[in-house]
């Protein structure tokens, strides 16, 4: 594992702005935001747009991404928790539990040197997923008007109550540590227009932190067309309330056919696992149902906000 390999783009505007940290392949298998933040990046130092700020994009679990899988040992997605970040950060890359623990602790030592001593209210964090289901576009954030201000500006569901329901989160820890923080589910795995979905949202989503004005975005109005048209459909906000943790001895399978924002009655037969049916334990809308062999939830359930 090289940490240079891990620096997807660096650009450095003209003037004072936001530090726009972007991070894709958290997990492996889930590619579309390294390739769309390629062709961002090709296109700033190529055009040199005038930019207010600094953006920096990431590559998140490198052996994952090399093995095109979700996770090595763990997911790297649910390790960004304190006690395990202060249990590693005291010890060199090598010897832990997991290979994910290596890379987290690389991971957070390119993050904090990029920060340095930067006013946490001046950073945004965004980190980049695809789904394994049908639908798949949607963003996740926190209470607050600096939140819901900027992940508006991505025309998709905004989800809420991930603190509650899900721990472990790198959106959660960077907004602990006072960042507006953000994850942008940018459609399905290995899909085409997903990439387009992870491009024209991070360009909405650097206007909206004011780091780039629309003049200066490639097709401006066709990437907020894309963005509007995917999911006007589809509730604006919801909240998170329960996740189906499961584990591999459960041996649970998703029934087919289920796509985001399906709605679902209290007691629908959702799957099936070692002990038989598994019902939906509320009624609302489903969410992130499992399609793919590694994964520690099998479906997630939101409800309307009113």
């Amino acid at each position: 594992m090289d940490n240079k390999d891990r620096l997807l783009g660096e650009y450095i505007g003209d003037s004072d702005g936001k530090l726009f940290i972007v991070v894709a392949g958290i997990h492996g298998n889930e590619k579309t935001g390294l390739i769309a933040l390629e062709s961002i990046f090709e296109y700033l130092n190529e055009v040199q747009p005038s930019f207010s700020g600094k953006m920096i994009g990431l590559a998140g679990n490198l052996k994952a991404i090399a093995n095109s899988a979700r996770y090595v040992d763990t997911d790297f997605n649910r390790i960004w928790k304190r006690q395990i970040i202060d249990g590693i950060r005291n010890n060199g890359v090598g010897g832990h539990e997991f290979h994910e623990y290596d890379e987290l602790k690389a991971l957070l030592d390119e993050i904090d040197s990029i920060i340095d001593c930067k006013d946490p209210s001046n950073i945004v964090f965004i980190d980049l997923h695809n789904t394994s289901s049908a639908e798949g576009m949607f963003t996740f954030t926190f209470e607050g008007d600096d939140n819901y201000r900027i992940a508006s500006a991505l025309h998709i569901p905004i989800i809420t109550g991930l603190d509650k329901a899900l721990q472990g989160t790198a959106i959660q820890y960077m907004s602990e540590r006072g960042f507006c923080s953000i994850a942008f589910e940018g459609g399905p795995l290995g899909v085409e227009k997903s990439i387009s979905i992870h491009e024209a949202g991070v360009w909405l989503l650097l206007e909206a932190t004011g780091c780039i004005n629309r003049s200066e975005i490639p097709n401006y109005e066709q990437q907020k067309a894309l963005m509007v048209a995917s999911t006007e459909n589809f509730p604006k906000i919801s909240e998170l309330i329960y996740v189906h943790n499961i584990e591999e001895s459960d041996q649970f399978k998703m029934n087919q056919g289920y796509v985001n924002f399906q709605k679902i009655v209290e007691g629908e037969i959702l799957g099936v696992d070692v002990n038989g049916d598994v019902r939906s334990p509320h009624a609302g809308y489903i969410m992130m149902p499992l399609y793919q062999t590694q994964g520690d939830e099998g479906f997630f359930i939101t409800k309307l906000v009113s």
